[in-house]
């Protein structure tokens, strides 16, 4: 019988923070089915006062370094501030001796990196040498870990879905009139860009019928005021932050997802999408390419290009025999390739790797 390897997780906390990663956080510690490996996190960041984040940092600073029951410490990290916290979880399991795992989420550690003056550079390179492994989520990264970080321990693995919750949610095509965006409203998620792209639709092409939803937090009283300016009061609907069933719910009432970012990991959201079957209109950035494939699993613009985040727009919206297809072909690459049962295992195998 193989020996049970405990995992301690360290990373945000999945009731008081939003986003990718606390949803990968959260999928790992449901992962009941290998009997091989027992999951623990500690918090190390969660919303709340400086104060507060703060003695939860140091937390998790002390679980690692004195800390027991564990033999393997799984850090998942993003750019800036979450690098330098993250890194001194690295240093504590290192100086005791734990094997260490940085997983990294972060849409632009590209800019972060090639920001950073030249010793915090080496810093960060250091940082990441000291791991067991790296892993990185797309293609992307990988190249450019590999060349710009450390090439001798990085490797993909796929953010990834439980297929089975989405089987309800599969639905054909009927509402390709309605269109959701998912993510934090603001420049870098291109919510801007979609607004301009929504006026040329409406106002310009007097495409009326269109909805829009926009399912986020961020900047929303700046997107309410451009809303009214466009007037596009009656297209735009603005939904707040959505997660868990609220979010499966909203999968029955759009069929489109819309994510024009400028600089992405690989976004759970899409993931999520996908396998419930929905169209995808989202940028080349990313891992977003290894996944959506132009007129296969969606739709690919460059970031900023509002022209053709209109014209893609208009072209889901009127070829539904088309869509039909496509939902079809998203349900089966994410049960195929982003199956969290199978991403699971492939963690497991990557734990008893580098523990022997």
């Amino acid at each position: 019988m193989m020996p049970v390897l405990r995992v301690l997780i360290v990373g945000p906390s999945i009731t008081r923070t939003k986003g990718g990663m606390a949803t990968v956080i959260n999928d790992m510690l449901e992962n009941r089915r290998n009997p091989t490996v027992q999951f623990r996190h500690i918090v190390s960041h969660a919303e709340g006062s400086a104060l507060e984040k703060i003695m939860i940092t140091f937390k998790a600073f002390f679980s690692v370094l004195f800390g027991t029951g564990f033999d393997i410490i799984h850090i998942h990290v993003a750019s800036g501030a979450s690098f330098y916290r993250k890194s001194l979880m690295v240093w504590a399991g290192r100086l005791r001796g734990k094997a260490v795992v940085m997983h990294v989420h972060g849409a632009d550690f590209d800019t972060f990196y090639h920001d950073s003056p030249a010793l915090l550079q080496k810093y960060i390179s250091n940082t990441f040498k000291a791991c067991q492994k790296v892993l990185v989520l797309s293609g992307f990264w990988k190249a450019f870990f590999d060349k710009h970080i450390y090439a001798g321990n990085t490797e993909i693995l796929h953010n990834g879905v439980y297929t089975d919750v989405f089987k309800s949610y599969q639905t054909v095509p009927a509402n390709l009139a309605r269109f959701l965006f998912l993510g934090r409203l603001g420049q870098r998620k291109g919510v801007y860009d979609l607004l301009d792209a929504i006026d040329i639709l409406v106002n310009q092409q007097q495409e009326k019928e269109l909805i829009f939803y926009l399912a986020g937090d961020g900047e929303i009283d700046q997107v309410k005021e451009i809303i009214g300016k466009k007037k596009l009061d009656h297209q735009v609907k603005i939904l707040g932050w959505i997660s868990g069933q609220d979010k499966l719910k909203w999968f029955r009432e759009v069929d489109t997802i819309l994510l024009p970012s400028y600089n992405e990991g690989l976004p759970m959201a899409i993931l999520e999408a996908m396998a419930a079957g929905k169209i995808i209109i989202s940028s080349r950035v990313g891992g977003i390419p290894d996944l959506v494939k132009e007129g296969e699993n969606g739709f690919l613009i460059t970031p900023g290009d509002v022209k053709s985040l209109q014209q893609h727009i208009a072209y889901v919206h009127t070829h539904a025999v088309e869509m039909e297809q496509m939902s079809r072909n998203n349900i089966s690459k994410i049960d195929s390739d982003y199956n969290l049962e199978k991403i699971n295992n492939r963690l497991a195998a990557i734990y008893a790797e580098i523990t022997q």
